[in-house]
């Protein structure tokens, strides 16, 4: 099973508005180790001197990781917030499903292989096929730009391969 695509400007302009929402937030992470910060020392040393300055020390690594925070936004919106001319030709991609895993061929990248293990999610956005990895890869296939192959047969295909339901956005 094989499909192929061309992305376009338009194309890439809706990919980077859905890459936006499906890209990895680390920001329970973050908050989570500031939190730390702030109360490991007053669960540890309880009510002493040293207690007040070693918060106020972890104070600053909480206001660290906030900035840390939004700036992994910012980063996230810079990336993605590109705008592309319509008519623009960026690339042509192939998704083959093979036995073991998903193999991906690129004009522009390093063909890549993923098994079908690390497959963590597959929906249909914005009739946009977002297929989600364990390791934070994403990979888009706008179904209006498909040249070569079948999309639902691929969804199904790769579903039964995957053992993952098709999720539809609420």
């Amino acid at each position: 099973m094989q499909v192929t695509y061309h992305i376009t400007g338009q194309a890439q302009n809706r990919i980077n508005q859905l890459m936006i929402k499906y890209s990895p937030k680390h920001t329970l992470v973050i908050w989570t180790a500031s939190f730390a910060c702030l109360f490991f020392p007053l669960l540890i040393f309880r009510n002493s001197l040293s207690t007040i300055l070693l918060s106020g020390l972890f104070g600053s690594a909480f206001i660290t990781f906030w900035i840390l925070n939004l700036g992994l936004k910012y980063a996230v919106h810079k990336r993605f917030g590109l705008h592309y001319q319509p008519d623009l030709e960026l690339e042509i991609r192939t998704i083959r499903l093979e036995e073991n895993g998903i193999k991906i061929h690129s004009s522009l990248l390093k063909p890549a292989y993923r098994t079908y293990r690390q497959v963590k999610m597959i929906t249909v956005e914005d009739n946009i096929i977002i297929i989600a990895g364990k390791g934070g890869w994403l990979e888009m296939i706008p179904r209006d730009y498909v040249t070569e192959g079948n999309c639902g047969l691929l969804l199904d295909e790769l579903c039964t391969k995957t053992g993952k339901k098709l999720k539809t956005p609420s």
